[in-house]
């Protein structure tokens, strides 16, 4: 029998984040679920109703939240898998409490803080993985270096296409810039019937986002079946540095395998630590 594990995923509240903490909950492993909304995040303690589970309210947006977490997770025992999932679209320009544009601060900040601030842990770990939620989405726009924060002429869309971007440089420079045994993947769960986007109160982009995805969308089940494979299977074990989309290793854009680009984005990113 396989020993118990410690998992922590963000966004486990909802959507895919919610599926794949059901699909994990079959292997009796502790898991622990971090969520901005805590009314939703008590409201799945109670409905799974699970000693090996538990929740952490924490807006990944916000830096000074954010240290705080990573303070109360690096005093359990030992983690073994961290599942960056959280991740938000935003139609209008919003920047968090330090200044910083918020699809930067949650979709990419916190995956990198996170990752780096509990690395010891992972560490401790025999079979310590990092899983970055990214998205085919990154194949639609390359950066722009010299803004990186999004600044001029803010563009929602644009924004998020560039952060899950961001999610596979970080995922390919992991082992590059950091020796260590923790492995790091990344995936493209494809396009899930969830509420992603909701968080924008435009009725217009909502009526047409959820005609598109009761026609084309997968569902949250199957979106969530990428994330514990590279969480669970053993076929990945010794596997670091990967775009997966239906458990099978992806080729991403031609940019996102760009070491230059990679390099400086690590010496950017590392800035804001």
């Amino acid at each position: 029998m396989s020993k118990k594990k410690n998992i922590i995923i963000t966004g486990g509240t909802d959507g895919i984040g919610l599926a794949a903490v059901k699909q994990l909950m079959e292997y009796d492993d502790n898991i622990y679920i971090i969520s901005k909304n805590a009314e939703k995040g008590n409201k799945v303690l109670n409905q799974l109703s699970s000693p090996n589970i538990d929740f952490f309210q924490c807006d990944l947006s916000e830096d000074s939240q954010l240290k705080e977490l990573i303070i109360k997770l690096n005093k359990i025992e030992k983690i073994d898998t961290l599942i960056n999932n959280d991740g938000a679209y935003f139609l209008k320009r919003e920047v968090n409490n330090e200044n910083i544009e918020k699809t930067f601060a949650l979709n990419h900040l916190s995956y990198f803080k996170l990752s780096l601030g509990l690395l010891d842990k992972l560490e401790e770990s025999e079979d310590g993985r990092i899983i970055n939620v990214a998205s085919n989405a990154h194949k639609r726009f390359d950066l722009d270096i010299d803004d990186i924060e999004n600044k001029i002429n803010y563009n929602g869309w644009k924004s998020y296409c560039r952060s899950k971007l961001l999610n596979l440089l970080f995922t390919y420079s992991f082992q590059k810039e950091i020796k260590t045994k923790v492995i790091c993947n990344c995936l493209h769960p494809g396009f899930v019937n969830s509420n992603f986007g909701n968080n924008n109160n435009n009725i217009y982009l909502k009526t047409f986002a959820k005609i598109v995805k009761t026609f084309l969308a997968i569902s949250t089940q199957r979106g969530a079946e990428t994330i514990n494979y590279l969480a669970k299977s053993d076929k990945v074990k010794n596997i670091s540095g990967k775009y997966f989309y239906k458990k099978k290793e992806k080729i991403s854009s031609a940019y996102s395998y760009n070491e230059k680009i990679a390099k400086i984005i690590w010496k950017k990113t590392l800035e804001y630590m």
